[in-house]
């Protein structure tokens, strides 16, 4: 059997070391996916078969932004309170006309007013 000179074992303890911090590194802190704040000059979003939204959530986790596309292929935004109650509508009708529709809080009809004259 060889003998171990002092470089071969310092090394190996290296190395060792090495592994060790490398199994151990975690990813950065980042709390259930959350990202903080984000700054950009432009965003895209694609749809890809699922359609292409954003959507904003309170502290309670309730829905209280839709702003993407519809069933028909039309893009809106629309609104929610606290309960997630739909508040408000900016978008396209059936007829793909311009429509703002407004609504209490307790997500019944208010207002109603089309783009088509």
């Amino acid at each position: 059997m060889k003998k171990l000179d002092l470089r071969s074992l310092l090394i190996g303890v290296l190395g060792a070391t090495l592994m060790f911090v490398l199994l151990g590194a975690d990813k950065p802190e980042i709390h259930e996916g959350n990202l903080g704040d984000i700054i950009v000059n432009s965003i895209t979003i694609r749809d890809d078969g699922h359609g292409g939204f954003i959507t904003a959530y309170n502290q309670d986790q309730k829905r209280t932004l839709y702003l993407g596309t519809g069933k028909e292929e039309n893009g809106y935004v629309q609104t929610y309170n606290k309960y997630e109650q739909a508040t408000a509508y900016i978008g396209s009708n059936r007829d793909m006309d311009g429509i703002i529709v407004l609504n209490d809080r307790y997500g019944s009809l208010g207002f109603s007013q089309s783009g088509k004259e």
